[in-house]
């Protein structure tokens, strides 16, 4: 129910006040904090810190090699919102999945899950770049070997679901904004979107999850180094 909320403010306050980047961004703030008032755990705070930090990041360079551009910005050609809105999306994101597939709490948080996020958004991020435009076949293929190889490594049922629910929900999520004229890329394969889109939303949204829950891994062991020093 949160989620479908959230989901709902955010396609729908992007569509109707893009044209004021400063009020998008104040509405998005609001879904930020509602997200992190009904989830509080330490992998909701860390994953909202890696869509706060790689987010704009992605934006950044988005805007340097023109692969989307807004017609409404607040600064370096971003709008104010993608620093609110991105944040919120990797922790939506993870909790949709443990909605529908509850994780194994053996496996839900590791320290090699931070290793993984680093290097996928490491690789993701120029090869969009680099061929996002002038090769988007190219780039749709390299995505999906990345997704292909980080499902291979980590063979988990809400691994498979996580890049699903990103990927179809993402570009669903971009379809109605886009329509409106929220942004732009200029060379659409479909929908007014590129032939990557839906492989890059789900290697970036799983990515940052996977940073968020290495980040907590690292967290949880704080307590106990503290107390194996005391002894």
């Amino acid at each position: 129910m949160v989620v479908g909320v959230l989901m709902l403010a955010s396609v729908g306050g992007v569509t109707t006040t893009f044209r004021q980047p400063e009020w998008c961004a104040l509405l998005m703030t609001g879904v930020l904090a509602t997200a992190l008032w009904f989830w509080r755990e330490p992998a909701d705070w860390f994953t909202a810190l890696a869509g706060a930090l790689f987010g704009p990041l992605l934006e950044w360079v988005a805007f340097h090699y023109q692969l989307w551009t807004y017609p409404f910005t607040s600064i370096s050609g971003m709008p104010a919102w993608v620093f609110t809105l991105w944040p919120a999306f990797p922790v939506v994101l993870m909790r949709l999945t443990r909605a529908i597939l509850p994780p194994d709490p053996a496996r839900q948080h590791r320290v090699s899950h931070l290793g993984l996020g680093l290097v996928v958004l490491a690789l993701e991020i120029p090869a969009l770049a680099i061929l996002g435009n002038s090769r988007p076949s190219t780039a749709l293929a390299i995505t999906a070997v990345m997704l292909a190889g980080a499902l291979a490594w980590l063979r988990s049922p809400q691994a498979f679901l996580m890049v699903g629910l990103s990927g179809v929900f993402g570009a669903l999520c971009e379809s109605l904004p886009i329509r409106a004229g929220a942004w732009h890329y200029p060379d659409p394969a479909f929908l007014g979107m590129p032939c990557w889109l839906p492989t890059g939303y789900s290697l970036f949204g799983f990515a940052l999850v996977q940073v968020g829950s290495g980040l907590a891994a690292v967290w949880s062991l704080r307590p106990n180094q503290t107390r194996a020093q005391a002894a």
